[in-house]
């Protein structure tokens, strides 16, 4: 058996390595889990008082009558730790575990994604824990021990309470669910504690009785001994879901679990999920099995101690309580509770017991807190690789948007159609073209007197080439706006962040296509009149030079082969562009011409660049609204590093293990 302290402090425990859990049962999960340790056992609480059913395969049997003292009579044990503990490693786990806390509680997983929801789930219980127990608890070892009384629907969870206080004090009956508010019952001595609101600090402080799950009854019981509390929680398998909720969060932050179930519902499902996970926890579980027939009492309990011993709680303490009429008070007769009373008795009278179950379920708890987080960490991780991936995804969509535009430029597609036969209309195709390579002069000639004397068709080649440009701007768009939405659809955190407006380019892209296109062309020709502003040849025709010559910078940016050194292509559009190219060497010189068309693609595919850009955005401002850290796992890991450090220094249980 894995190792868990006895109640009897003296009982050295001894590790096994049957017990150690399999690698294999923490897989594709996060749970709230830990080396477990063996449960403890039932053995007598002081060393000189034998407890009942201490046996392994033994029912339990009442004491001696004349060993018994009643709990009202027992001397109240003053409540002082046990163990001193050193200021420092106090002080030093507890700032651990608030700065855990915070990256627990600040860690989102937003994200559509298998591991999403169970992520978000632990990482509320473990706040909830950390809240509710593990803060308040490190802060006051030395406060009552706290027993919450769990089960399955209809167990008897509230007349067990009321029999061993011997008062009714929780509300029990036959409607389900009797117990909607959970009620906490102590020695008036210790109402203090449980009234100033450090323990389960979300639950409003009442003394009456209520049907509101966010109030905590407290009432106050002489008949049980100072030091030990007893917390009557909602049903385990409630119909209502708060109710289970609530359940599951009171059994986080018992110091002790005392378990109750029927011969008719211990083989029932949902409870044995819970005692796994406080025993993976650590938590210190005890078992009551209620109302079993006399005839079956052998066969029901022999099978429930089979189960208990291959789940590794076969160490566990087991009560087990026939079915017997109630008196008048709804109370379970004292010589059938007598074992169990008593076992609670010792309980409340010894200081060392109380602390050693305090200290064992503290301890198992905050060892659990590393596997959790690695969990939560690997989830967070996961988030950020879906978050980058969608990114990803659409920056390939755009980056194949800017390619295709680049190219577009480059194979010379935006030279054809319109643009082609208007340029050809601004420089006389058919002479012009004859003449480009022997008559460069007459060239000049004849562009230098149209710029001056003669107004060219300039407007109509600056539409085309406008809307050339803007048709495959809009193309380009549409394309990776299908294309990212695809890749988005078939991602599970993606399809979560899809509206349909996404799977077309923005409504207004073909007025900012036109306004980058137009914008662009002005730059051009101021560029062109910049560098033409000591040419003198361009100076005497003003703007009908600027206007000429910008149009053919825009053509020669319009394909890679617009610097040809010589000859003449065939193909139309590349000739047309050697064309262009000669008219503006022809005016500026080869030089000048190389570094203008330059200048102007750079420009373009700028600007292009930018347009696209907004248009990813669209996506990419989706995975940035929903504020996930793309970092989170780092910091969950080093808290709860940080943690495991501080408790190995502690020592609640006298060993770092």
């Amino acid at each position: 058996m894995s190792r868990q302290p006895h109640l009897d402090p003296d009982d050295e425990p001894s590790p096994s390595d049957d017990d150690v859990i399999a690698e294999s049962d923490r897989e594709s999960k996060i749970e709230l889990s830990a080396e477990p340790v063996e449960p403890v056992d039932n053995q007598p609480v002081s060393e000189n008082s034998p407890a009942p059913g201490s046996g392994p395969d033994e029912p339990p049997t009442a004491p001696d009558e004349t060993t018994i003292t009643p709990i009202a009579e027992r001397p109240t044990t003053a409540l002082v730790p046990v163990i001193a503990e050193p200021p420092a490693a106090v002080g030093h786990l507890a700032t651990a575990l608030s700065r855990l806390r915070a990256a627990i509680g600040g860690t989102a997983y937003p994200l559509v994604m298998p591991s999403a929801e169970e992520a978000r789930r632990v990482g509320a219980a473990l706040v909830s824990q950390l809240d509710d127990y593990l803060l308040p608890r490190l802060a006051r070892l030395d406060a009552p021990l706290l027993v919450v009384v769990g089960g399955s629907t209809g167990a008897g969870k509230s007349t067990l309470v009321n029999s061993l206080v011997r008062a009714p004090v929780s509300a029990a009956g036959v409607l389900r669910p009797t117990t909607r508010s959970p009620v906490l019952v102590s020695n008036p001595s210790d109402q203090a504690w449980f009234r100033q609101g450090q323990l389960l600090p979300g639950l409003v402080r009442t003394h009456e009785s209520s049907s509101d799950p966010r109030t905590l009854q407290i009432v106050s019981a002489p008949g049980l001994g100072a030091g030990l509390a007893f917390l009557d929680a909602p049903d385990i398998d409630s119909v209502v879901e708060g109710n289970r909720r609530l359940a599951a969060q009171l059994l986080a932050a018992a110091d002790l679990w005392l378990f109750v179930t029927t011969a008719a519902r211990y083989a029932d499902n949902v409870p044995w999920e819970l005692l796994t996970t406080a025993r993976l926890r650590g938590t210190v579980i005890a078992l009551v099995l209620d109302r079993v027939p006399a005839e079956a009492t052998g066969e029901v309990t022999a099978h429930l101690r089979e189960m208990l011993a291959a789940r590794n709680l076969g160490a566990a303490p087991l009560f087990v309580l026939p079915e017997t009429t109630l008196d008048g008070q709804g109370l379970i007769a004292e010589d059938v509770i007598g074992p169990l009373h008593d076992w609670f008795g010792q309980l409340a009278a010894d200081a060392t017991a109380r602390s050693a179950v305090v200290r064992q379920t503290l301890d198992g708890a905050l060892a659990a807190l590393g596997p959790a987080v690695a969990g939560l960490a690997d989830a967070a991780e996961e988030q950020a690789v879906a978050a980058h991936a969608l990114d990803e995804r659409v920056t390939v969509a755009y980056r194949t948007a800017r390619q295709t535009v680049v190219e577009g430029l480059r194979d010379g597609r935006l030279l054809r159609g319109e643009v082609l036969a208007r340029w050809q209309e601004f420089v006389g195709t058919g002479e012009f073209m004859r003449t480009l390579e022997n008559k460069v002069g007459l060239l000049r000639d004849r562009f230098v007197s149209a710029i001056t004397g003669r107004p060219l068709p300039g407007r109509n080649l600056q539409t085309a080439l406008e809307s050339q440009l803007v048709t495959l701007l809009r193309g380009v768009a549409t394309d990776a706006a299908e294309q990212a939405y695809s890749a988005w659809q078939a991602h599970p955190a993606g399809a979560a962040l899809l509206v349909p407006d996404l799977q077309r380019a923005s409504a207004d892209l073909p007025q900012r296509a036109d306004r980058l296109v137009r914008d662009w062309q002005q730059w051009v020709l101021g560029l062109v009149r910049e560098q033409s502003a000591e040419k003198r040849v361009v100076a005497r025709g003003a703007a009908y030079a600027v206007n000429g010559a910008g149009l053919a910078v825009m053509i020669a940016v319009f394909t890679s082969t617009a610097f040809i050194p010589t000859g003449l292509e065939v193909a139309a559009g590349v000739g047309t562009t050697v064309a262009a190219q000669k008219v503006l060497e022809a005016v500026f010189g080869d030089q000048a011409i190389r570094g203008l068309a330059n200048r102007a693609r750079e420009d373009l595919l700028f600007r292009v660049g930018e347009l696209l850009d907004a248009e990813a955005a669209r996506y990419t401002d989706r995975t940035s609204a929903i504020g996930l850290d793309l970092e989170p796992a780092a910091g969950l890991r080093h808290a709860a590093v940080d943690v495991e450090d501080a408790r190995a220094e502690l020592a609640l249980t006298g060993s770092a293990t």
